[in-house]
């Protein structure tokens, strides 16, 4: 007996649309971010710039990853829906007889 196939498309795109959030705002910073008003001058000037300027390098290489994460999720759900309308068309082509 056949089992049923689940693709969970929908929480692909979720994730795919979240990581598209996460890739744009990584890159926040002092120029995009009130450190001052979220932490107070001690902190902002101390701890989080000493964070800001520690994160230069691997936020980067984050961005990267999470593209390409981004992609390879998209190309799973091309794979997904390519495969699903060639499935249709030969049920409409009498190919499923």
């Amino acid at each position: 007996m056949a089992q049923d196939v689940n693709i969970p498309g929908d929480e692909l795109r979720e994730a795919q649309n979240m990581l598209g959030f996460v890739h744009d705002y990584i890159d926040i910073g002092h120029h995009t971010f009130d450190f001052d008003a979220a932490f107070g001058p001690e902190l902002s000037h101390g701890s989080a710039q000493n964070f800001e300027n520690k994160w230069e390098d691997g936020k980067h290489q984050l961005q990267k990853q999470v593209q390409g994460i981004k992609d390879a999720i998209g190309s799973i759900l091309d794979s997904f829906e390519k495969t699903d309308q060639d499935a249709v068309s030969n049920l409409d082509d009498g190919g499923g007889k």
